[in-house]
């Protein structure tokens, strides 16, 4: 019984017409679903008469098997913890949503257009599968001291009220996550973990003031409750700061691999993905000290200091800071870069899971562009201004003359 349930609810979800409560009745059947009958029920939604007019059967078994490779995959590389009920069903509602709602749409356009050949159906088909996007469904979620999983949906305000946060609409109407006055009896050591996933950046409102933008795949950890002496937190990824000013309790940014960062109150932009090895901190007003193993830096408006994982050299120089970050208003900026450092910016917001080149260029880029849902809509601007042309295979993308 709970199968044909979990059945007619994904369904709803495809088709986008499930309500918060029955969105909220998938998450507890998924919770308690094995992947095994997952996957069977995704059969029979890809594979059910309703679909058999919309699509060519080799089609739909094509989309079935990359969604079932990406939920096999997830499952794969995610640990036996409380996460993994979030990340499965993360990642087949996005896959679902993704997936058969793009296709869903292309059958009503041909209708509308009076186009119901196979053919022309197989060309749109081929086109969105020859794509990555972002997935819709990825929202930023809590790590609690406890371990528990909070994923940050505006349509849960008992379960925020418990984490802290509280979730606010902005001037521009963008979304601010603001930090709650944590209850008495709670101990600084009691930290929390906000992580923004890929093809998402969030703006949190720290509980002093400060705020925070987190780029896409980072996380940012703070104590519910800041000592007496001091402010701290810590950032995997990339963050930029707007720290409210307090003389008597310094402001701390603690990375993976780079130094200790002391503010008191400024702007300044911090990038330390852990694959780079390195921490890239670029102050937009104020002054910040860097303090590391072997030195400390001290860092004036526009000035950046770029520190390796020993903190055996760094290397200080004059910007144009809006370089380095236009990604929290939605953009990416590219000034003088090759065709592999813009891939590597890229790779960071989309889901891309390889990058290979059949053909290296040495051309230079500068440019600005909106950060989109769909990949290959980037790569096509790139491919008029380039000599380079861009495959996507899967979640592949081969360079090419």
């Amino acid at each position: 019984m709970d199968n044909v349930r979990l059945r007619y609810l994904l369904a709803k979800r495809v088709t986008d017409t499930i309500s918060p409560e029955e969105l909220d009745e998938l998450f507890a059947l998924l919770e308690k679903t094995d992947l095994e009958t997952q996957e069977e029920v995704l059969t029979d939604i890809l594979k059910g008469k309703e679909l058999e007019h919309r699509l060519p059967l080799e089609n739909k078994e094509l989309l079935y098997e990359s969604i079932r490779q990406a939920v096999l995959k997830d499952q794969a590389n995610t640990r036996p913890n409380r996460s993994v009920t979030f990340k499965k069903y993360i990642s087949i509602a996005a896959a679902l949503v993704v997936g058969l709602s793009t296709l869903l749409w292309l059958w009503k356009k041909s209708e509308f257009d009076g186009r119901h050949t196979t053919e022309n159906v197989d060309l749109e088909v081929a086109n969105v599968t020859d794509d990555i996007y972002i997935a819709p469904d990825s929202v930023p979620f809590l790590r609690l001291p406890n371990g528990e999983i909070q994923v940050l949906e505006d349509d849960q305000p008992n379960a925020l009220a418990e984490t802290g946060v509280k979730i606010l609409q902005g001037k521009d109407g963008e979304i601010i996550y603001e930090v709650q006055h944590a209850p008495l009896g709670l101990f600084e050591e009691e930290n929390i973990v906000f992580t923004t996933p890929k093809g998402q950046s969030s703006k949190i409102l720290l509980i002093d003031g400060t705020e925070v933008w987190l780029n896409s795949g980072s996380s940012l950890t703070y104590p519910r409750v800041f000592s007496s002496k001091e402010r701290r937190v810590k950032l995997v990824g990339e963050g930029y700061f707007d720290v409210a000013h307090n003389t008597e309790k310094p402001f701390y940014v603690e990375t993976t691999n780079g130094p200790l960062i002391r503010v008191l109150g400024t702007a300044f932009n911090v990038s330390a993905y852990q694959e780079d090895r390195a921490t890239t901190t670029t102050l937009v007003k104020g002054a910040v000290q860097l303090e590391g193993k072997h030195h400390k830096v001290i860092l004036k408006p526009s000035e950046q200091v770029t520190a390796n994982e020993n903190d055996a050299v760094l290397h200080k120089k004059r910007v144009q800071v809006d370089d380095f970050t236009t990604w929290k208003d939605g953009y990416f900026n590219f000034n003088e870069q090759s065709i592999s450092q813009i891939l590597a910016k890229v790779q960071r917001w989309y889901n891309i899971e390889e990058i290979s080149y059949d053909y290296t260029s040495d051309e230079k880029f500068t440019g600005t562009f909106k950060r989109t849902k769909s990949l290959k809509s980037l790569l096509l601007k790139l491919e008029k201004i380039s000599n380079v042309k861009f495959q996507i295979k899967e979640r592949r993308v081969v360079v090419t003359k």
